[in-house]
């Protein structure tokens, strides 16, 4: 797996944040390097299926689905590194 391309589209190479967050691949930093750009990918496509901007792609429900599921991964990565 390389980094590099994760980090442009963490969707792509990961089925699922949970994957993600499972992988022995990463670092804890790495997982929350690529959550974190997920989680602001997810963030703007909802901002443009809001505004009506988005003509393809998931629909609005499963974006903030899978967001919530990206920022869950999160929150536990980041409550293990304390």
């Amino acid at each position: 797996m390389d980094f590099d391309t994760a980090m442009k589209n963490p969707g792509a190479v990961f089925d699922t944040p949970e994957a993600l967050g499972n992988s022995t691949e990463l670092t804890p930093q790495q997982k929350r390097a690529l959550l974190l750009q997920w989680k602001d990918q997810l963030q703007q496509l909802q901002a443009a299926d809001e505004e009506g901007m988005q003509k393809s792609g998931p629909a609005a429900g499963s974006t903030a689905e899978l967001l919530g599921r990206v920022s869950s991964v999160l929150a536990r990565i980041e409550g293990a590194a304390k």
